[in-house]
């Protein structure tokens, strides 16, 4: 029986430490992308930063097909145009979409359609027909 809680509280003092450590690799992730981050409150840290990525959006203006991926011109409300690139989308002129943007790339070359954008934004959960 002595071996079961000595093996038990083991494994306990296991489980800790390794919830620990993995706790201080995403505190250190968060604190290396400081890029929109908010202060949010985590279980146990109440003073650590998260990063949070904003939604964008827009209306699409332009829609090019190339290299298994779709540019997507969009015009925000601001009259402000720029690109975007993501994963091949079924997206149409005149869609609003939402989107979450990864990384910006500047004079950026497409080969497959054979153009330079001076700015490009590479983004991930594109969501379109989306309401105003």
């Amino acid at each position: 029986m002595k071996i079961i809680k000595i093996v038990g509280l083991l494994l306990l003092v296991v489980g800790i430490v390794f919830a620990l450590i993995k706790k201080d690799s995403i505190t250190k992730v968060f604190q290396n992308n400081t890029e929109h981050t908010h202060i949010n409150k985590m279980v146990g840290d109440k003073d650590e930063k998260e990063t949070v990525k904003p939604f964008y959006q827009g209306e699409v203006v332009n829609v090019e097909q190339g290299g298994g991926y779709t540019f997507i011109e969009i015009k925000e409300k601001t009259e402000i145009t720029f690109w975007i690139v993501v994963e091949k989308a079924d997206v149409k002129v005149g869609d609003y979409v939402q989107f979450q943007k990864e990384l910006v790339a500047h004079n950026f070359e497409s080969k497959s359609l054979n153009k330079t954008f001076e700015e490009l934004m590479f983004a991930t959960n594109l969501q379109y027909k989306v309401s105003e």
